[in-house]
């Protein structure tokens, strides 16, 4: 039992426990020595895919924006070769060369050859049945006895002028059914130019568009696995470290449950600082100097 003045201080883990104290304490100095990888522990992010760059290059020739160009990231940092000639200009060349956007030039490309002919022929056999009525009146004149008179003028001149309307009605209709025909097909053409190239962009965007959705895939893939790299690369470096804090738990529950050597603050006597006390003072005195009396001079 301690004595009344002195103070228990403590336990000290058992001898039997206190190697293993100092492993397990070497083992913690040692893990905290050890070099870490950051760079493996922190998050990365995937970058496109051989499928999204090929995507991304297609637009590009679409559109004339020529060779994208990368850094070592593949990061885009411009585009060489532009020829600012899209997918759809010859489509577009066409449509001007024709003049397919203007009403009063675009038609004429489009105007039957034989127009003129079936205008002539037509108006040609006008003229002959127009012919045969002026002599229709002529022998009904004749046949009455009026033959030259008045009446027969006026019959001519009222016949001549039906005609003439008539034939310009009818010469005029011919040149607006061969303009309308013409200005249909010219409508026609323009329409499937600008079809074609909706077209052939609505192909080249549906193919643009499969491959950034297998590129998307393929991203989302390596993005799950550089994540969990990272995690692994984390998990990897607090293993140790958790590691040694369960052996420490259980080294200090055991350590607890086991009787240890006691730990005690020292604290004079008042015995032990009298004989020291006096001690001083013989010395102080001279009695220090006193030889013992059973020691033999030299």
């Amino acid at each position: 039992m301690a004595n009344g003045n002195t103070m228990m201080g403590g336990l000290l883990p058992s001898a039997t426990l206190a190697p293993y104290g100092q492993e397990i304490l070497k083992a913690g100095i040692g893990q905290l020595g050890t070099p870490i990888n950051v760079g493996a522990m922190l998050p990365k992010v995937a970058g496109q895919t051989a499928f999204q760059q090929k995507g991304a290059q297609r637009l590009a020739d679409m559109y004339g924006m020529g060779d994208i160009q990368r850094d070592t990231t593949g990061q885009v940092t411009g585009f060489q070769g532009a020829t600012g000639i899209a997918s759809y200009q010859p489509y577009l060349d066409q449509i001007s060369q024709q003049q397919l956007l203007d009403p009063a030039q675009g038609y004429k490309d489009f105007m039957s050859p034989y127009q003129r002919e079936i205008i002539d022929t037509t108006m040609a056999d006008y003229d002959i049945q127009a012919g045969r009525g002026r002599q229709q009146i002529r022998d009904n004149a004749y046949n009455v006895g009026a033959f030259g008179g008045a009446r027969q003028g006026v019959e001519m001149g009222t016949y001549q002028s039906e005609s003439d309307r008539n034939r310009a009605a009818l010469l005029a209709g011919l040149y607006g059914q061969g303009y309308n025909q013409a200005l249909t097909q010219q409508q026609q053409q323009l329409g499937n130019l600008q079809n074609m190239g909706t077209y052939q962009t609505g192909l080249e965007s549906q193919g643009i568009g499969a491959l950034q959705a297998l590129g998307t895939q393929n991203q989302t893939l390596e993005q799950q696995k550089l994540n969990q790299l990272a995690l692994g690369a984390q998990q990897g470096y607090q293993l140790p470290m958790q590691r040694i804090q369960d052996v420490a738990n259980i080294y200090g529950g055991i350590a607890g449950a086991m009787p240890g050597a006691p730990t005690q603050q020292f604290q004079p006597t008042p015995l032990a600082t009298g004989i020291g006390g006096g001690m001083s003072a013989a010395y102080m005195l001279g009695m220090g100097n006193m030889r013992n009396p059973n020691k033999v001079d030299d």
